[in-house]
């Protein structure tokens, strides 16, 4: 999701005291009721944004809420106008409805609990044009029960009335499914936030029209090396860097496309990065990703691949100087990131997978609700046959798509319930002053030790508590 989007799960903060107290909280569950597909409390959004013509009585039933948004605007900061301007956007007004109907389901806490995820990433098919070395999917071929395509827009229009709000299609190689652009097309139709992870190899100009035309907004190539022989080896493929770098060249050509490139850093590429972050930015590409290496699937095969923790830290402090330095906004999906951010500056912060720049204080405080792992928390998987993990890259089944109802799942889910309490976390992880921001990563955890809620070895902290605690022992 692009920065600018922090702003709708931001603006609980403001609005803390005021929706968090028994009556507010009464209120929101009562309004969040939905008949003929649509709550009270959306119609009050409306009604506060300008939209939409609506009776006197409907207008009178919505006024407390109405009230209690003016209320948490004043709270936050924020000009009316702007305000009633940025929730005109239905995907923005999607993400205040979730907000708010997970304040009155459960009230405000840290790390805030939600209703909805506010992105699913679905692996859209097991199917691929390559195979890459360190895929978690163990992706080549598609699963013999892979959703049908009337199953597969029931699971958007499902996803769509639970108020998730961003669908990030991935693989696989979603492109190679034929009916890709008809369930893109039905989910932006539907008001959610469209984004496509692909290899890039198939991104002719005419594709990447198609895709604009279908709705996707945010694209993310994988490019794993500035070298081509670096990335054709990781992906196994020759020739795949020479056509993933034209698909990047045709996807930043259209205006409507947010392009970002991600590269799972392992030791073969570790001193890749700064020469990825310059071709990215000579490509006119606005964000690049660095993905943690998670040993599950075909990368299981390459274990020792992985970063040391000494490693991991000076990759953080790499990414926080290119992002210091503004050429190009850089991100990553380890969650230590945070608190190389909160010691390093009081204006630069990292807020998991909704954005990093220079935001000042009030990021800093959402980054206490909203940041760190969220697997299970703030985004869940859904596999190429309906069957739901906390995460792509943990590979738990919390339930399917083809028995049960998603909210049921997203609800009632032992996993996630467990993902969602910090105060679970072992050792040094559920002890670290950081863990609101961080809490380690939730698969580096489940993959190393089997339990979701270990402690991330890619930490260094993690490493120099287990190293006093060895020391502590020897000499007690």
């Amino acid at each position: 999701m692009e920065k600018d989007h922090l702003d709708e799960v931001g603006v609980f903060l403001g609005v803390e005291c005021t929706l968090g107290n028994p009556l507010s909280r009464f209120l929101l569950n009562t309004l969040s009721k939905k008949k003929d597909g649509k709550s009270l409390l959306e119609e009050a959004l409306l009604t506060y944004c300008g939209g939409e013509n609506q009776s006197f009585l409907r207008r009178l039933k919505t006024l407390p809420v109405c009230a209690m948004i003016g209320l948490g605007r004043t709270a936050f900061g924020t000009e009316r106008e702007t305000m009633q301007e940025y929730f005109s956007d239905p995907i923005a007004r999607r993400g205040l409805l979730n907000v708010m109907r997970s304040i009155g389901r459960y009230g405000v806490s840290r790390p805030f609990k939600l209703v909805a995820p506010f992105l699913v990433v679905w692996n859209y098919t097991n199917l691929c044009n390559l195979y890459c070395k360190h895929c978690y999917q163990r992706a080549e071929r598609p699963l013999p029960d892979e959703l049908s395509l009337d199953e597969k827009l029931r699971v958007v229009e499902e996803l769509a009335d639970n108020d998730v709000v961003a669908i990030a299609f991935s693989g696989g190689e979603p492109l190679m499914a034929p009916d890709f652009f008809e369930v893109a097309a039905h989910a932006y139709e539907n008001n959610m936030y469209v984004s496509l992870a692909t290899n890039g190899t198939m991104l002719s100009k005419e594709t990447v029209e198609r895709l604009v035309e279908s709705g996707v907004r945010y694209i993310e190539i994988s490019l794993d090396a500035a070298r081509p022989e670096l990335h054709d080896s990781f992906r196994g493929r020759n020739g795949a860097w020479e056509r993933t770098v034209e698909g990047i060249k045709n996807a930043v050509k259209q205006k409507d496309l947010f392009v970002c490139i991600a590269s799972t850093i392992t030791r073969y590429n570790f001193n890749e990065v700064d020469d990825l972050i310059r071709l990215a930015s000579e490509l006119g590409v606005r964000r690049f990703l660095a993905f943690n290496f998670i040993p599950t699937g075909r990368a299981v095969e390459m274990k020792d691949a992985d970063i040391t923790p000494r490693m991991r830290e000076e990759l953080l402090e790499k990414l926080y100087k290119h992002l210091q330095e503004g050429e190009i906004e850089v991100m990553t999906t380890a969650p230590q990131f945070a608190r190389i951010c909160m010691t390093r500056s009081s204006e630069t912060m990292s807020v998991a997978h909704f954005g990093a720049g220079k935001s000042g204080e009030k990021t800093r405080l959402i980054a206490e609700f909203i940041g760190g792992c969220g697997a299970g928390r703030l985004y869940c998987a859904i596999q190429p046959n309906g069957t739901v993990t906390p995460c792509v890259y943990m590979p738990i089944v919390v339930g399917s798509l083809k028995k049960e109802s998603f909210p049921d799942i997203w609800e009632n889910s032992h996993v996630l319930r467990e993902l969602r309490e910090r105060e679970h976390l072992f050792s040094n992880c559920g002890n670290c002053n950081f863990k609101n921001v961080c809490g380690g990563c939730r698969a580096r955890a489940y993959a190393y030790t089997g339990e979701i809620s270990g402690c991330d070895p890619g930490c260094i902290r993690n490493t120099i508590h287990l190293h006093n605690k060895a020391h502590a022992k020897a000499h007690a």
